[in-house]
């Protein structure tokens, strides 16, 4: 069956509807390619996926030449003198024939396949790749293992008598690196000379074990991580979509290119929203949604971002177009995300405006006329609600002790106990007014007295018990004053 390579042309930027501040470019959503596998997947498509995951597209004239070299290899592994020897000679004699004819020189980075075949430039992946598919073609069993920073290839070898497998990891790193652990007898010239050698067997600390084409997809995971670095999203969007679809039929393991994508996806909108793009995140979110779907990485994202433009929209004073920005996607996130978005327009609005309103009696029609909304009725905004009507009420009877006028500011108090009902608050200011009323006149009193001018003392406290006739302390100023008068022979 004929296999076939399937490339997306990217548009590096594409119309939301509406303009923004900055043109910027956004990536595609589309995977960098797709692979079409022909219903099997061998060496021959090991090498042609991974040099596309190495960006370098097999119909290219690099990609190519690149072709070319793998095969000349493959015609060696699966010559009838090689496929003669056993399964772990042939393992072995792999990696030599890579270090003979291909790789050379370690690069921490160097992960694309195209430029290892071109200067011998390598890493743990692409050497690996290049392992893998060339023991795959000679009939070997090799499978991929990665761990968190390293990836190199293990081969089971069939025990002919009980059928049971033994393993043998490959460290392809080293051209020694067969079994790695083993003292190996190494010679060093024409003349027989030869050294032992040992490659120290690594810890693989968390080392698991990966499907083919997920241990291929650690191309395009690599340059995507130097791409989310440089924060060229362009590319590394894409190319995660890419290591995402092509991975979409494997197993569960540990390296989820998937969330991969979803984690880069939120990356991109994490920097759009530095740059207060809020509209512009969302808008895009919803092309990802639209072509992946929401899984619980994505959706977080979704949610949040969605919960920040909608902030930045409440922040202008737009509680319509905020609305129906939550309307309009509604559908997208959960019940619990969309009642907090909710929650979070009605106190926007409510604080927006009260900051707007002109004074206190214009912030307490507004609450009122608010009071009758669904939202409104809720517990945790009834109970806020009335707190803000209480600190206005509480404002206004401030604002008439503040002018001496006590027993107007406890008149008020009564107008806003009436209108909020039971007020801890408001009845303490009230009980406050008095003690300020009953303080100011017995101040006036004490001075009178002090100087004996008890006549005149004797009018204040009559004038105070006038306004506040149950006022135990003038009744009290009262009985001293008379005692005062008495003594004095005043009366």
């Amino acid at each position: 069956m004929e296999k076939k390579l399937f490339l997306f042309c990217l548009s590096l930027a594409f119309a939301l509807g509406f303009s923004f501040a900055q043109n910027a470019a956004l990536p595609s959503v589309e995977p960098l390619f797709l692979y079409d596998d022909g219903g099997s997947f061998d060496d021959d498509d090991i090498i042609k996926s991974a040099l596309e995951f190495s960006e370098c597209p097999v119909s290219s004239a690099e990609g190519q030449s690149a072709l070319l070299r793998y095969d000349v290899l493959r015609r060696s592994v699966t010559s009838p003198s090689f496929l003669s020897l056993s399964q772990v000679e042939r393992a072995e004699k792999i990696l030599s024939l890579m270090y003979e004819k291909v790789i050379v020189a370690y690069k921490e980075r160097q992960t694309r396949l195209n430029v290892m075949f071109a200067d011998g430039s390598y890493n743990c992946v692409s050497s690996s790749l290049l392992y893998l598919a060339l023991a795959k073609a000679c009939g070997l069993d090799v499978r991929g293992q990665v761990t968190p920073n390293h990836a190199f290839c293990t081969l089971y070898v069939t025990d002919g008598s009980g059928g049971g497998k033994t393993k043998i990891d490959v460290e392809t790193t080293n051209p020694y690196g067969f079994n790695p652990g083993v003292r190996r007898n190494v010679q060093v010239d024409a003349s027989g000379g030869g050294r032992y050698t040992v490659v120290p067997k690594r810890n693989y600390s968390g080392r698991y074990e990966v499907e083919d084409r997920v241990f291929v997809s650690l191309v395009g995971a690599n340059l995507a991580s130097d791409y989310d670095k440089a924060e060229n999203w362009q590319r590394a969007v894409p190319m995660l979509a890419a290591c995402a679809a092509f991975t979409r039929d494997c197993k569960n393991s540990k390296h989820d290119n998937r969330l991969e994508f979803e984690k880069m996806c939120t990356n991109y909108v994490v920097s759009l929203q530095r740059e207060k793009q809020f509209g512009l995140a969302i808008e895009w979110l919803d092309t990802v949604l639209a072509k992946w779907g929401s899984g619980n990485e994505l959706l977080n994202t979704y949610e949040k971002t969605l919960s920040n433009y909608i902030i930045s929209i409440c922040r202008k004073g737009s509680f319509s177009a905020a609305k129906d920005c939550l309307e309009q996607r509604r559908g997208k996130i959960g019940a619990q995300a969309a009642a907090r978005i909710e929650q979070l327009i009605f106190e926007s609005e409510v604080q927006w405006h009260l900051d707007e309103a002109r004074g206190d009696d214009a912030a307490i029609e507004y609450l009122h006329g608010i009071r009758s909304l669904e939202i409104a009725k809720q517990t945790r905004n009834a109970a806020k609600i009335k707190q803000r009507l209480e600190q206005h009420w509480l404002n206004k009877i401030n604002a008439a002790q503040a002018d001496g006028d006590f027993l107007y500011a406890a008149a008020i108090a009564d107008q806003g106990m009436a209108d909020v009902g039971s007020s801890g608050i408001l009845s303490s200011a009230k009980r406050n007014c008095f003690h300020n009323y009953d303080a100011f006149y017995h101040n006036k009193f004490a001075d009178l007295a002090n100087k004996k001018r008890y006549e005149e003392a004797l009018d204040v406290l009559n004038e105070g018990l006038s306004g506040n006739p149950e006022s135990q302390t003038l009744k009290n100023d009262l009985r001293r004053l008379q005692k005062m008068m008495g003594k004095d022979g005043s009366r």
